[in-house]
């Protein structure tokens, strides 16, 4: 039967039935080729430079790989997650970025978002609290399969055999654990401190927290940074909360003020005091010096008086004399009598003035 035999005939079941039986060992020759094919295409996989390839064979974790290019048994023998370990992923709490960039722009508060900022204070007051936090997979498959969910892990699985990571469970299980640690300091603080000085140790204590946590349930991931972006009271009491704070600033800089005077005044004191205490001390060198030597001359005196008695006394009745008569501006000497005239010759002035002077001083020592 040639084709145009064919092409008038019309076909029925028993001839398709006898084409399928004439062509039924190439089908089955290329379905197990394809099948081959496909099986070997999953063998091989890349692994990207910042993730980490989680093996599983049957559903029991084989081995984690590094980055590279990898075999493996193919689909659905073995199974790859690949986990993103090297990126630093972030999570958001009372507010949303909805562009980031150089003007970073954040979606308007919403009932949502103040559920989860609005927190009470130790002294029992409100405050707004955003903070974020950024973590990153430490352990690839803790991270997948420690920690689970009521949903699946969203993943796509690949004709290869491999899976996109995702596990929703601890991204979850951290924003859980971040607001209720962060709660708990923030309700352990009073509300100033919340707002100014304290807002750093809260963000330190809170990721040592966080952490500590997170380990204990074998999270797989570590905490990189717990950030409080702003801390600011309720809109109701925004007025108020700045007035305290404009107060505080004034009480700040007055008392900056005294303490630079303060600091001035006492170094000038200090500086006052040590120069008294070193002349005193000058003083009482110069006192003892001077004394030591008034002892030596009187030692070197005595022992010249035992050697020699009446010479040196009157040596130092001389001496004690000439010290006196020196202090002293116009001098009479008189003799044993007061009746008795003495010449007296006044060196101090000149001789007519000397002479009538001493007729002044005889006359009135005349009875």
């Amino acid at each position: 039967m040639d084709l145009r035999d064919y092409q008038n005939r019309q076909f029925g079941p028993e001839d398709f039935y006898a084409m399928a039986r004439k062509y039924l060992p190439q089908i089955g020759i290329f379905l197990v080729v394809a099948v081959l094919l496909s099986g070997a295409m999953s063998m091989l996989y890349r692994v990207d430079a910042s993730d980490q390839g989680v093996v599983l064979r049957f559903g029991r974790h084989v081995e984690t790989v590094e980055p590279g290019l990898h075999w493996k048994l193919p689909w659905p023998i073995e199974k790859i997650y690949q986990v993103p370990v090297q990126r630093i992923q972030s999570l958001e709490f009372g507010f949303a970025t909805r562009e980031a960039g150089r003007q970073t722009r954040y979606a308007p508060a919403g009932p949502g978002t103040l559920e989860v900022s609005e927190m009470l204070t130790g002294d029992l007051n409100l405050a707004n609290v955003e903070w974020i936090v950024q973590y990153r997979v430490k352990d690839a498959y803790e991270y997948l399969f420690s920690i689970g969910s009521a949903e699946p892990i969203s993943s796509e699985s690949l004709p290869s055999g491999e899976a996109s990571d995702v596990n929703p469970a601890v991204p979850d299980t951290i924003r859980d654990v971040a607001e209720s640690v962060v709660r708990t300091l923030v309700g352990d603080t009073s509300v100033d401190s919340v707002l100014t000085l304290g807002r750093e140790q809260i963000a330190a204590d809170a990721k040592l927290r966080i952490q500590e946590m997170l380990d204990e349930f074998h999270a797989g991931v570590e905490i990189v940074t717990v950030k409080l972006q702003s801390t600011a009271p309720p809109e109701q009491v925004k007025d108020a909360f700045q007035e305290v704070n404009r107060a505080r600033q004034n009480k700040e800089r007055v008392v900056n003020e005294a303490e630079g005077e303060r600091n001035r005044q006492i170094p000038a004191a200090r500086g006052k005091k040590d120069q008294a205490i070193s002349e005193a001390e000058g003083y009482k060198e110069r006192t003892i010096l001077t004394t030591k030597g008034r002892i030596q001359a009187f030692e070197s005196q005595l022992a010249e008086y035992q050697q020699a008695k009446e010479p040196t006394r009157a040596r130092l009745y001389l001496d004690a004399v000439e010290t006196v008569l020196s202090s002293v501006g116009q001098k009479t000497i008189i003799g044993k009598s007061v009746g008795e005239t003495v010449p007296l010759l006044n060196l101090d002035q000149d001789v007519p003035a000397r002479n009538n002077s001493a007729a002044a001083a005889l006359k009135g020592t005349q009875p």
